[in-house]
C-alpha cells in the first residue's frame, strides 16, 4: 500500500548565497580566517519548515558550478526539494558578514551583482507545475529587489498560486543596500493585491506607509487597502548587550502576542526562522496564538545557533523549550 505524504508542502522562490564572516568577530579588514555558511531568506524559511513539520520545494537559479553544487547540497541536506535552471558561466552571490560587538556594529558586505538567481524571470518555472499539491507559496522582498526578472517572477508565482487557491505568504524584508525606499514602495505595492499572509517589522509599515505611527494603525490601513487575510507583525527588541527579544503580534480579530528571548550568538536568519514556524503553524491548523508563540519561540532559539539555518525540532518550540539556562542530563 502506498502511503501519501500529507505534510504541508510551502513553495519558496529565491536566491541563496554563500556566506562568510571573519573568526573570533574580528573586524573584515583584519581578518585571515573566514567562515562559510549558506544563506537565503526563502531558503531559510523551508529549511526550518520542512524541520518543523512540513515539505519544502525551493525555485532557483543556480550557477553551474562547485558553488552553486554547495547550494544544491546544503538545501537538500535538510529534504527541501531543489528545482533549479542551472547557468554556464553564472555566479553564486556572495555576502561578507562582519559581526560587531558594542560599541562597533554589525556590518554586511554584499557581492552579489550579476548573480544566477538575478536573472531569474517570469518564464523561469512552469507555475502550475511547479505548485502542484503546494499548501502555500512564499516570496521576500530581497527577492523582488533583485531586478525586474525577479520581480515578475514573484508576481508570476504568487498570481498563479492564487488563481490554484494556494496561500500566499511574503515577508517585505527591506533592505536598503539593494533598492531605495521609492524603488521597494512601488514594488511591494504591486505584489500586496496577491498576498494573503504577510510578515513584517513596524518600520517596513512606516516605509509602505509614508509616515510614523502606531504599528497597529499603519497595519490596519495595509490590511484594509490590499485585503491581507494574516499580517504577523515582529518587533525586535534590544534586553541587552547579548540578549535580544522579540514580540510577534497577529493583526486578525484576536491580535494574537508571543514574547521571547534569547542570548545572540548569530541574528542572522531569526526572522526567517520564525517565518517558517508560524506558517507550518498555521498550515497545520493550529490557533494564531499557538502559532504566535512559535514564531516568536523559533525567533529566539535562531539566535542561538550559528550561521543561518535552523536547526531543531517541533519540541524545541513546545515542551522542549526553556526560557532559563538549563542543564538535561
Amino acid at each position: 500500500m502506498i502511503e501519501h505524504d500529507i505534510r504541508p508542502l510551502i513553495v519558496g522562490l529565491g536566491e541563496a548565497m554563500v556566506r562568510l564572516s571573519p573568526a573570533h568577530k574580528v573586524p573584515l579588514k583584519m581578518a585571515s580566517d573566514l567562515e562559510l555558511h549558506v544563506a537565503g531568506s526563502e531558503l531559510n524559511l523551508l529549511i526550518a519548515a520542512t524541520e518543523l513539520g512540513a515539505r519544502g520545494r525551493w525555485l532557483t537559479r543556480l550557477p553551474a558550478n562547485e558553488l552553486g553544487e554547495m547550494i544544491r547540497r546544503h538545501a537538500r541536506s535538510y529534504g527541501v526539494e531543489v528545482l533549479s535552471h542551472d547557468e554556464a558561466g553564472g555566479r553564486a552571490g556572495l555576502f561578507f558578514l562582519e559581526v560587531g560587538l558594542p560599541p562597533r556594529p554589525s556590518a554586511v558586505l554584499y557581492d552579489r551583482k550579476d548573480s544566477a538567481a538575478s536573472h531569474l524571470d517570469a518564464e523561469e518555472f512552469s507555475w502550475r507545475q511547479v505548485l502542484e499539491g503546494a499548501a502555500a507559496a512564499h516570496v521576500s522582498g530581497i527577492t523582488c529587489a533583485l531586478g525586474e526578472g525577479p520581480m515578475a517572477a514573484t508576481v508570476a508565482l504568487l498570481s498563479a498560486a492564487r488563481k490554484l487557491g494556494v496561500v500566499t505568504s511574503f515577508d517585505m524584508n527591506y533592505r536598503s543596500q539593494l533598492w531605495d525606499v521609492a524603488q521597494a514602495r512601488s514594488g511591494y505595492r504591486k505584489i500586496l493585491p496577491l498576498v494573503d499572509v504577510l510578515f513584517v517589522a513596524p518600520n517596513d509599515l512606516t516605509m509602505l506607509c509614508e509616515r510614523d505611527d502606531e504599528s497597529d494603525t499603519l497595519a490596519g490601513e495595509v490590511v484594509e487597502e490590499y485585503g491581507v487575510t494574516t499580517m504577523v507583525i515582529r518587533e525586535r527588541q534590544e534586553i541587552s548587550v547579548g540578549e535580544l527579544g522579540v514580540s510577534v503580534r497577529v493583526f486578525d480579530e484576536a491580535h494574537s502576542e508571543a514574547l521571547a528571548r534569547g542570548s545572540v550568538v548569530d541574528e542572522l536568519g531569526a526572522g526567517d526562522a520564525a517565518a517558517g514556524a508560524f506558517l507550518v503553524s498555521m498550515l497545520l491548523g493550529n490557533a494564531h496564538a499557538d502559532s504566535a508563540q512559535h514564531c516568536a519561540r523559533a525567533y529566539a532559539r535562531m539566535l542561538t545557533i550559528p550561521g543561518d539555518t535552523w536547526s531543531g525540532t517541533l519540541r524545541d518550540l513546545t515542551a522542549g523549550y526553556v526560557a532559563n539556562r538549563k542543564v538535561v542530563r
